[in-house]
């Protein structure tokens, strides 16, 4: 296997890449540009996958919050020319070399369990050390899957889920506009 490394990007490869975004994630869980390029102002990184020949792999647009010390891998995709053969996997690893001195990283799956891609994407992620928070969580009003790698964190997050939730995506969306986005329904919410 190649051997990958990850880049941080700026502005004009979050210009370049979004493109890319709108090719793989649907509208309703997809933020505008202008909101990509606001919360790279406040603190998200975006993280491009380049191989040896620093050729683009593929990109993971970070939300992260210094304050909470949690991480929301929000948009990840590896090109579709070169899917397969454990690049996806080996892209987590580095993401999580990363943020290892972070409290932990969190990701969502939508369409989870509706759609056999969606459960595939959740097994690939279990694979990779990630696991499901105990909670209902809803993404542009659809029930979604909210997963969680710990770091140097709680290995259970759901009692707080909706703070670091919060924390996260402060970068991106005013308080009404997350409110509108997701809903986190714990247990005792049920």
């Amino acid at each position: 296997m190649p051997v990958y490394h990850i880049e941080r990007g700026g502005h004009a490869d979050m210009h370049r890449v979004y493109p890319m975004l709108c090719f793989d994630f649907h509208d309703w869980e997809r933020p505008l540009e202008f909101e990509c390029q606001r919360a790279l102002l406040r603190g998200a990184e975006l993280l491009l996958l380049k191989d040896q020949q620093n050729a683009e792999c593929g990109y993971a647009l970070m939300l992260k919050n210094r304050l909470s010390g949690y991480v929301l891998l929000g948009w990840l995709s590896v090109y579709p020319h070169i899917r397969g053969g454990g690049i996806g996997g080996e892209f987590l690893r580095l993401i999580r070399e990363y943020y290892a001195r972070w409290e932990g990283i969190l990701l969502e799956v939508t369409e989870y369990p509706a759609l056999e891609k969606a459960r595939k994407l959740n097994a690939f992620y279990k694979r990779n050390g990630y696991a499901d928070v105990n909670c209902r969580y809803f993404l542009g009003g659809r029930e979604t899957q909210l997963m969680y790698l710990p770091l140097a964190g709680a290995r259970d997050i759901a009692p707080v889920i909706k703070s670091v939730v919060r924390s996260v995506y402060e970068c991106m969306y005013c308080e009404r506009a997350l409110a509108n986005l997701v809903r986190i329904e714990k247990d005792e919410d049920a």
